[in-house]
């Protein structure tokens, strides 16, 4: 049912609005009052074609906007929570609204929600039937009809129950669809097993890369160590009396003697005496570490052969080197989820084929009233008929299959 409607800018109308209550509303009025662009704004509101004509003059927009009431819509209402277009604050109304541009452009809303020109033309065809000289008869539709036949035959309530569980049953198959994807299921679990084997295979650990790297730049460059090694050393701990440690040792004995003459010397001759115990200290750790540092090509070798596996490895999943832990740990715990999610797939495969089992019961219950019902109307109808002077007229009502497996919420 109607409820209220506003109108704005279009065509001669400044700002209109109407309360429709229950029951029989009529307009009247001379021609050329505005009887007839309330039916065209309707008609806009529900799909029809808008251009800038539309658009009172010197406004920059028309606006046009309704509520209606679902409760003597069922497809309406069945139609809205299958597009999850539904007010959930107010369930059983249904608010429009369509704004018309100066240059032709246009939006249009249901409950607040955008939505496309075809959008409002299916929505309104199960809210408004507007009938007119030269106007579309939605009678000789054939989803009107059946409305007509199921209307009549009290079938509404079945018609209900099958649009309530083809909706149950589409949530479902979203749900079934986002655990397995579009990638078959088992197949993603094989690959993702192959990955993870191949990466334990590689066995990296958390700071491996790091410590290769590192061994690896020592090693390639031991040569060099060494030689330079043995100079350092040679200057902070020679043989030949000019290391760093004998120039600083002659330096304390000069200071020791002179604080003799000043004591304050003497402080300063033990400061740089702890510096030379520094450097005698550091001079053999170095010297340690030239004498177990030596030149392995094997080693070499290897740590060079290894580097490059975790490198390849790295390249053929995507991910930088040192993140292939952390890439395998990721890989490990999507299997689990996947292996978990096999559970779950069975239980709403299985929900699935009992929701399909339940309309076919549903459905067929429905087919064989409507066979039934089109016998008693089609029967009144032709009474009727030939009452008006039509004596050899039939009528018939034809109920026939959709021909598909598909669910339908019409049946």
């Amino acid at each position: 049912m109607l409820h209220h409607l506003h109108i704005r800018q279009f065509a001669i109308v400044d700002e209109l609005d109407i309360e429709f209550d229950a029951g029989m509303t009529v307009l009247s009025g001379e021609t050329g009052a505005g009887k007839s662009i309330l039916i065209d704004a309707l008609g806009l509101l529900l799909g029809d074609r808008a251009d800038s004509d539309s658009v009172r003059d010197g406004a920059t927009r028309a606006e046009i906007s309704a509520e209606f009431g679902l409760q003597d819509a069922p497809q309406a209402d069945a139609w809205l929570k299958e597009h999850e277009l539904s007010d959930e604050d107010s369930p059983q109304t249904c608010l429009i609204r369509r704004t018309i541009g100066s240059d032709g452009r246009g939006r249009a809303s249901i409950n607040g929600a955008p939505v496309t020109v075809r959008d409002l033309k299916i929505l309104g065809e199960s809210l408004l039937d507007i009938h007119g000289q030269h106007a579309h008869q939605s009678l000789l539709k054939g989803t009107e009809q059946r409305d007509l036949l199921d209307d009549f035959g009290g079938h509404m309530r079945l018609r209900g129950q099958i649009a309530e569980l083809c909706l149950t049953y589409k949530q479902t198959d979203q749900q079934l669809l986002s655990l397995s994807g579009t990638e078959d299921h088992s197949q993603r679990m094989d690959f993702l097993r192959y990955q993870i084997q191949e990466l334990d295979a590689l066995g990296l650990g958390e700071d491996e890369l790091s410590e290769l790297e590192t061994e690896h730049k020592r090693l390639a460059n031991a040569g060099r160590l060494l030689e330079d090694g043995q100079r350092a050393l040679g200057l902070l701990y020679g043989e030949e009396g000019g290391s760093s440690y004998d120039l600083i040792g002659q330096a304390v004995a000069l200071l020791n003697h002179l604080s003799n003459l000043d004591s304050g010397l003497g402080e300063i001759a033990e400061g740089v005496d702890s510096a030379r115990i520094q450097i005698q200290e550091a001079a053999n750790s170095l010297r340690h570490s030239l004498e177990s540092m030596d030149l392995d090509p094997e080693r070499l070798d290897w740590v060079n052969n290894r580097l490059t596996a975790i490198h390849d490895l790295a390249r053929k999943h995507h991910v930088a080197p040192d993140a292939l832990p952390k890439h395998l740990q990721g890989l490990k715990t999507e299997l689990q989820k996947l292996d978990n999610a096999g559970e779950e797939i069975a239980k709403l495969q299985s929900r699935l084929g009992e929701l399909r089992s339940e309309y076919g019961l549903l459905a067929q219950q429905l087919s064989k009233a409507r066979v039934q019902t089109a016998e008693d109307l089609a029967g009144r109808i032709q009474a009727i008929v030939r009452e008006l002077g039509m004596p050899q007229a039939d009528f018939i009502i034809a109920v026939e299959s959709r021909g598909d497996d598909g669910l339908h919420a019409t049946g």
